[in-house]
């Protein structure tokens, strides 16, 4: 006759099934979720900006120096623990346009043909003066409050 489980035997099954339950990777994504249908609907050469806006809606991001190409993202993202994420899938659906708002290209891009970089922020000239602590100071004496502020109905 099998016996019954005792207390001990379900908490350590519980705490079992916790563990393992723990070890999988919560999976979420983020962005863009492309309609391939909607993407077939734009035609290169024909398809005007507003009707690719009215048909994926505003994109990700734009260009950085011109708003003539459009980007719309989509990324997977799995983690293991609260620190530990990792991007497993990535798509970056992009739409050229030409001068006059009329698509010229349709193109997507997946994590294999993405390029890591390493931004070195030492090398990076930067506009502007650089001032000492003293300059700083001295240069804001006289430039706080607004004497005429100050007065009731400015007189």
């Amino acid at each position: 006759m099998p016996s019954k489980p005792s207390a001990t035997h379900l908490v350590l099954a519980l705490g079992l099934a916790g563990g393992l339950a723990a070890c999988s990777p919560q999976v979420s994504q983020h962005g863009y979720t492309v309609d391939e249908a909607a993407v077939q609907r734009i035609v290169p050469g024909i398809t005007p900006r507003e009707e690719v806006a009215r048909l994926l809606g505003s994109p990700s991001t734009l260009a950085t120096f011109e708003d003539n190409r459009w980007y719309y993202v989509t990324q997977k993202l799995e983690r293991l623990s609260f620190y530990q994420s990792e991007i497993t899938e990535q798509t970056v659906l992009t739409i050229a346009f030409d001068d006059r708002g009329i698509v010229q290209d349709v193109s997507h891009v997946t994590m294999d043909e993405a390029m890591e970089i390493d931004p070195n922020a030492n090398v990076t000239p930067t506009l502007g003066n650089e001032l000492t602590v003293f300059e700083q100071l001295i240069g804001n004496v006289g430039r706080f409050g607004d004497p005429v502020a100050g007065k009731i109905g400015g007189k």
